[in-house]
């Protein structure tokens, strides 16, 4: 297959994932959400007055804005070390948009990983090293996502971590469980495929999925393991540096987006660090609560799962609305409008290449 026709069907296979419906129902549902929360506020019993800012709330806000953007810049600058090859920033910044909003409309388990792929190899890297990219990222994340919270246990006192408005008490525990779970066996069956023996994994996979009721998986399944192979050439040979610049990128990744929250609260109620570090750990299992949840990026649960699991320490009536939506418009909105105005520039090109065709 030419260059031409490859860009044209990759263009093609993005396209036909998406629908003007997945951008609208992903707002719709984060509008119930935050119109249930309104509707919980103005039906309390807490007296209402004027919400009121805190001493020096101009810095925290400036802060809101600075992690946004750090939490871009370090996934940015992962996919260029990544890369190894000299992209520029609008490559960077173009490839981060269009991955982030790929995973906000889609629901949290399946992400946007399968479409990175693509998006890297449009900036001019290699199909197998974009595969790589894209398999490497996914197991740093999840990595960061399994080794944070025995980090977490060590700083803060079960009991009081899983306590938030007597929600793991009806359910969220259970699904915090199956959740980290979940992700736990992803990460082992990574590093199996990426650190040992990937032999083992293909024998693992094969007999898993010659189950009856998973064989139509298997397939996409042993492709996965072949790829995760191929990953394993790729880096077998990087060097100390390199890992360490993979790790502190990705836990500034996430690092940023969780403390994105602690700031938007400190414009309206000042936090003590040990308040700092709890309304950290919260968003962290909320974070792998949302994983189960069945709407695009959690919208509409995540919105209200926030007051429950941080409610105690915002105390002003109505401020709870205000916070929530600073938080999801910096984590979640913000990318539903970046990949609307990317998007269709990047498809845009498909048809050009197109009308050549057909004029030839």
């Amino acid at each position: 297959m030419s260059n031409t026709n490859k860009t044209v069907s990759e263009n093609r296979s993005v396209a036909s994932r998406f629908k003007p419906s997945m951008v609208i129902w992903p707002i719709l549902f984060g509008l119930i959400g935050v119109g249930y929360m309104l509707w919980r506020e103005m039906h309390d019993d807490i007296p209402q007055g004027p919400i009121t800012l805190a001493d020096h709330w101009w810095v925290f806000a400036l802060l809101v804005v600075l992690f946004t953007l750090f939490k871009d810049f370090s996934g940015m600058y992962r996919l260029r070390v990544m890369s190894g090859a000299p992209l520029k920033f609008s490559q960077l910044f173009r490839i981060r948009m269009l991955y982030e909003f790929t995973s906000a409309v889609t629901p949290s388990a399946a992400g946007g990983s399968s479409l990175e792929v693509i998006f890297i190899h449009r900036e001019g890297i290699k199909v197998s090293r974009a595969t790589s990219m894209t398999i490497l990222a996914l197991f740093l994340d999840e990595m960061f996502m399994i080794v944070l919270f025995p980090v977490l246990l060590m700083l803060i006192p079960y009991g009081e971590m899983f306590t938030a408005d007597g929600y793991f008490q009806y359910g969220y525990l259970w699904a915090f469980i199956i959740g980290y779970v979940m992700k736990f066996v992803w990460v082992t069956m990574l590093f199996i495929g990426l650190f040992c023996k990937s032999i083992i994994l293909v024998k693992i996979i094969g007999a898993v999925f010659s189950l009856k009721f998973l064989r139509r998986y298997r397939y996409r399944a042993l492709r996965t393991a072949v790829e995760l192979r191929q990953c394993a050439r790729e880096i077998q040979h990087e060097s100390a540096g390199y890992w360490v610049r993979m790790a502190l990128s990705t836990i500034g990744i996430w690092g940023f987006r969780f403390l994105i929250a602690n700031m938007a609260i400190m414009i309206f109620n000042p936090l003590t660090g040990a308040d700092n570090l709890m309304c950290f750990a919260r968003q962290y299992i909320l974070g792998i609560v949302c994983m189960i949840v069945p709407t695009p990026g959690g919208s509409g649960f995540a919105e209200v799962m926030f007051d429950g699991f941080l409610g105690e320490y915002i105390t002003q009536k109505m401020s709870t609305v205000v916070i929530t939506s600073i938080w999801r418009l910096c984590t979640y909105y913000y990318y539903l409008i970046a990949g609307v105005i990317i998007l269709p520039q990047w498809l845009g090109k498909s048809k050009l290449i197109r009308k050549r065709n057909a004029s030839k």
